[in-house]
């Protein structure tokens, strides 16, 4: 935490010398576009961590600030308005958080759709405060009170505002340094695997939204005392698209960007709007040039100038601490497919199948490309949703089901292509995968968690053969093919299910890679004494593992049998051969 000390402390030095600098009206200033650096750093902690842009950040903002202008008028006291104040943040925070979920629940693709759903929210809200002239003032706007405290706007309300930016920017940087800010920055670059991995993303979501919203309404409160009038504009989209630029010009990446994004372009309009007829397309020129040269922003550029004079020092988990055991909420027992059937418009992918595999064992599954065995393996987990049929494990049902509940149901799954965490280095991945299944609330705000480790992950990580160990802190874009596959494998058997997915994991593996992935499922399989299917097209690997053989040919099941009784057969030699390394 001292580098977070370091950083708050420079911040607040800066800011503490402004007045002194530059005089109480260049303080009022940059009071006002610290306000709006405030709110920009929600939008960067939602659009730069979950890659959620919102368009309606004005509204909790503009809400905020009516509210306030109203209990500052009543002069109800500084308790009650205080008081108020957080029952107004709190009031926010809960609308924010079900309004993301719900939009987010069940999709993994609603980004843009939620960018709409905010930006129709904010117009809808400047709409209503120009007109509800006896509540809001309407286009005339509150005004006739007075600030918070009776501080005055141009002395005393600054330290306020310095108070509160230092405080927001302590926050994000303490959150940066924990796992939920893992968490946030997964749901970014691959959020079906982190549902796999049993996060509920829609809730993640949510939980961001939520967070980034309160910071903008704490901005529109002290908005309302700095400016001593609130008026529509407070609420509309062209405030919400302002403080975009702000944050994306500053650094959306970082949580100084968006404040350094409001200063700079706040200062820089303020002076070409009385020079410059048509400023606004400076402005809008210069953020166009920064989403496309530059995404990281002003805060990306200074940090890759600090890193040439003095590299970044990667420390990694020593993954020392004991997790916590995964937690199950379904049962165990066969996996049963009873009359099973899939459909996509008039395409039968499953038709009628039906089988049942047992409890403990490897079952290969093979047949030819279109068979319906990666679907197959799709209904298991709930990514697909049956039209006919149910599955069952042991006594409960599982078909159908969101895909964060499949861990759950003891169920892990590896997919066809290595499905990873790319932007993220070894080391994060894992960390995820260990979190997975196990973490509560309390363990994403502890250091701690990224320590954990289990049975399976220490076994893979002291397999002398394991090829991932010395690559820990790379970052998983860099990694070949093969690599990938052994991580996803690792970050599958980390959470230890007892039912085990994977889909062609020896895909572009080598002959000696292929055995060392074969010894490695084996292993796992004997050691937990559950069910593994597995996908995969190589003769050889199936016959070295597999208790049994499942043969899929135009969605139906053409047989169930040991691999000799299956190679012997002539209707799946009619319909398959397969292959070896």
């Amino acid at each position: 935490m001292a580098c977070v000390a370091f950083s708050a402390s420079l911040l607040l030095a800066a800011l503490l010398s402004v007045p002194v600098v530059f005089g109480e009206f260049a303080a009022y200033q940059i009071g006002l576009y610290l306000i709006y650096g405030i709110a920009a750093q929600g939008i960067g902690l939602l659009w730069g961590k979950t890659g959620i842009l919102p368009l309606g950040q004005a509204l909790f903002f503009g809400v905020s600030a009516y509210a306030a202008a109203i209990a500052l008028k009543t002069d109800i006291g500084l308790l009650l308005q205080l008081s108020l104040a957080l029952a107004v943040l709190g009031g926010i925070a809960v609308f924010s958080f079900v309004l993301a979920a719900l939009i987010f629940r069940g999709r993994s693709e609603s980004g843009p759709y939620f960018s709409l759903m905010t930006l129709a929210l904010v117009m809808i809200a400047e709409q209503v405060a120009g007109t509800a002239t006896d509540l809001t003032g309407g286009f005339n706007g509150l005004s006739g009170y007075h600030s918070l405290g009776n501080l005055d706007p141009f002395g005393g309300f600054y330290f306020v505002i310095v108070a509160a930016a230092v405080a927001v920017t302590v926050l994000l940087l303490v959150l940066n340094r924990l796992p939920v800010n893992l968490i946030a920055r997964a749901v970014a670059d691959n959020e079906p695997r982190l549902q796999l991995l049993g996060f509920p993303t829609h809730m993640v979501k949510g939980a961001a939204f939520a967070l980034s919203a309160v910071i903008a309404a704490l901005a529109g409160g002290l908005f309302a005392s700095h400016q001593g009038i609130v008026t529509p504009t407070s609420t509309g989209f062209v405030l919400s698209a302002e403080l975009v630029i702000f944050a994306a010009v500053g650094g959306r990446f970082h949580v100084f960007g968006p404040l350094v994004g409001a200063v700079l372009v706040g200062w820089t309009a303020a002076e070409l709007r009385a020079s410059i007829p048509y400023w606004e397309m400076l402005i809008a020129l210069a953020f166009i040039l920064v989403v496309l040269k530059a995404p990281g922003g002003i805060a990306e550029i200074v940090k890759r100038g600090f890193r040439r004079i003095q590299p970044k020092k990667v420390s990694l988990p020593s993954f020392s601490l004991e997790a916590p055991p995964a937690r199950l909420s379904g049962g165990s027992g066969s996996l049963r497919f009873e009359d099973v059937s899939l459909r996509v418009g008039v395409v039968r992918i499953l038709d009628g199948v039906s089988f049942e595999m047992p409890a403990k064992g490897i079952v290969g599954v093979i047949g030819p490309n279109g068979a319906g065995k990666t679907s197959l393996l799709d209904t298991v987990t709930g990514r697909l949703r049956l039209t006919g049929g149910r599955i069952m494990l042991g006594e409960a049902r599982i078909d159908s089901r969101p895909l964060h509940l499949a861990l759950g149901s003891g169920i892990g799954r590896k997919l066809q292509v290595p499905s990873v965490f790319q932007s993220l280095s070894v080391s994060e991945n894992i960390s995820i995968a260990m979190m997975a299944n196990r973490v509560r609330m309390a363990h994403l705000f502890r250091r701690s968690t990224f320590r954990w480790r289990s049975d399976s992950l220490r076994f893979l990580l002291e397999h002398p053969a394991f090829p991932l160990c010395d690559e820990l802190a790379h970052p998983v874009g860099q990694l070949p093919q093969g690599h990938r596959q052994f991580l996803e494998y690792a970050m599958t058997v980390a959470a230890a299910p007892p039912v085990l997915l994977l889909d062609e994991p020896c895909a572009g593996l080598s002959a000696a890679e292929t055995e060392l992935m074969a010894g490695l499922i084996r292993d796992y399989q004997q050691a937990k004494g559950g069910l593994t299917v597995v996908v995969e097209h190589d003769m050889s690997l199936v016959e070295a593992i597999s208790d049994l053989v499942l043969v899929l040919h135009l969605g139906q099941v053409l047989a169930l049998d040991t691999f000799e009784n299956i190679r012997n057969r002539p209707d799946v030699q009619a319909v398959y051969s397969g292959g070896t390394k």
